[in-house]
């Protein structure tokens, strides 16, 4: 190699190396915040990437108001159901206070009845006697049956005769609503009465004739 480019060569060295020491001294004397900031703004990036560019938000249920809803539809439910106990049955065609207004009257005319025959005076015949029956009436002349047992009471308030009288016969006396008897005193079967009974609706037995 000549001495020229020798020369050459040995400038060029010392020109790289005095550039590399001023870029060593200019990051020795640089802030360290300006270091960090660098590092620092990637993370920062990152995390923005990461969050969802939409957020879901569930709505909890309202507990308390869908149970105070729930109470209130059963306290409805519950009057209803007591509304419908307290109305009258269409179906079976009752009413309560008409069952009640014939009970009071029928426990009326037995009472006045009590009363006549206590004090001595004769029965009113063309009366009826009350009934506890309701709905379509059938004469029954089974012994025993709420219907005998309401013939055999209008017989006795008729004639005066009590609960120990013979009973000779109670029979279909002309049509399905009416009735005739033939009873007698206890041990006194030649006085016999002869006893005609119609029924009359919802307001039960009644004498129309009484013969001895």
């Amino acid at each position: 190699m000549r001495r020229s480019e020798r020369k050459k060569s040995n400038k060029r060295n010392v020109v790289l190396f005095s550039a590399l020491g001023a870029v060593l001294l200019a990051l020795l004397f640089l802030p360290k915040d300006a270091l960090l900031m660098g590092s620092e703004e990637e993370p920062k990036k990152e995390e923005t990437n990461k969050e969802p560019k939409h957020k879901v938000v569930k709505l909890q249920p309202d507990n308390e108001s869908a149970y105070e809803d729930e109470e209130r539809e059963k306290k409805e439910a519950d009057n209803q159901d007591k509304t419908k106990k307290q109305e009258p049955s269409e179906e079976i065609g009752i009413d309560p206070e008409k069952e009640a207004d014939k009970k009071k009257k029928a426990e009326k005319a037995e009472a006045e009845k009590k009363k006549q025959q206590a004090s001595g005076d004769k029965p009113v015949l063309n009366e009826p006697i009350g009934t506890s029956q309701t709905g379509t009436h059938t004469s029954s002349y089974d012994e025993g049956s709420v219907d005998w047992n309401e013939k055999l009471k209008a017989i006795r308030l008729a004639t005066g005769l009590d609960e120990n009288m013979t009973v000779w016969k109670i029979a279909n006396g002309g049509g399905p609503q009416k009735s005739i008897a033939e009873v007698s005193p206890n041990k006194k079967p030649n006085e016999k009465y002869t006893v005609n009974l119609e029924w009359v609706d919802e307001k039960g037995w009644m004498v129309t004739s009484v013969q001895k």
